[in-house]
């Protein structure tokens, strides 16, 4: 079973850009809700920092 990662960090992006791409805690559950529904993971993980957003699926 391949993982794919895909993420912003303060190394990669600017500020602005990662503000775009953000989660707030409580909008997590629809987001995997919406990879798993749309058959893009079955499983997943959102990391979201103010330094970072990393998605693991």
């Amino acid at each position: 079973m391949p993982i794919v990662v895909t993420g912003l960090s303060h190394r990669t992006s600017p500020v602005e850009l990662r503000e775009r791409f953000a989660f707030a805690e409580a909008k997590i559950p629809e987001a995997l809700q919406q990879l798993r529904s749309n058959g893009v993971a079955d499983e997943a993980v959102i990391l979201s920092t103010c330094n970072r957003v990393e998605i693991y699926a």
